[in-house]
């Protein structure tokens, strides 16, 4: 989309491969170590919450950069039907995910302890956001159709693969037979 120097290109998926890493990286520890959590943060106010939310946007804000650097000029019927579609993909699978997210309350969403929600999109999955959010990287992935960008997109659909299994012993501390009764009867995903 724009002429800027292959070098520009790299330094945004280096920086944005180092945030998805370093999510990941901590997540491993917290897996590893007992007594040790990072995700979902113990508050707020911890350093948990920071790293998180920092490492997080070192990830995204590059990844949406080097998509816009990247971006392929279209051409012909099949180039136009799958950007029309990629884009398409992710309007609906982002703007579904912000929606439940603001339904489910966006403290909430990030580990404070706001009530457990099982109506609606709760119904059919324990972890809505993350599919409709895979539905928008799926999208995102057909519209720029760029190797790194596809390599940042997979790491980012496997941060949202992974994370259930650091939030669901979280909630089950947090609202204790009600969360076990529900993730019975409600699938992870779909």
């Amino acid at each position: 989309m724009f002429n800027s120097p292959a070098w520009i290109d790299w330094v945004a998926f280096g920086l944005s491969a180092a945030g998805g890493l370093s999510i990941l990286s901590l997540a491993a520890l917290s897996a590893a170590r007992s007594g040790f959590q990072f995700f979902p943060p113990p508050s707020k106010e911890s350093w948990q919450h920071n790293a998180f939310l920092v490492s997080f946007r070192i990830f995204l804000y590059p990844l949406v950069i080097l998509s816009l650097l990247v971006f392929p000029k279209v051409s012909g019927v099949l180039g136009w039907l799958q950007l029309g579609i990629g884009l398409t993909l992710s309007i609906i699978g982002f703007g579904l995910a912000f929606r439940v997210t603001f339904q489910m309350g966006w403290k909430n969403a990030f580990g404070e302890k706001r009530g457990l929600k099982k109506t609606g999109w709760f119904e059919r999955s324990r972890n809505p956001v993350y599919v409709a959010t895979w539905l928008g990287l799926i999208g995102w992935g057909m519209a720029v159709n760029e190797p790194r960008v596809l390599i940042l997109l997979s790491l980012w659909g496997f941060m949202y693969w992974i994370a259930p299994r650091f939030e669901e012993p979280w909630l089950e501390q947090q609202y204790g037979d009600d969360y076990r009764l529900y993730k019975t009867n409600t699938p992870r995903f779909l």
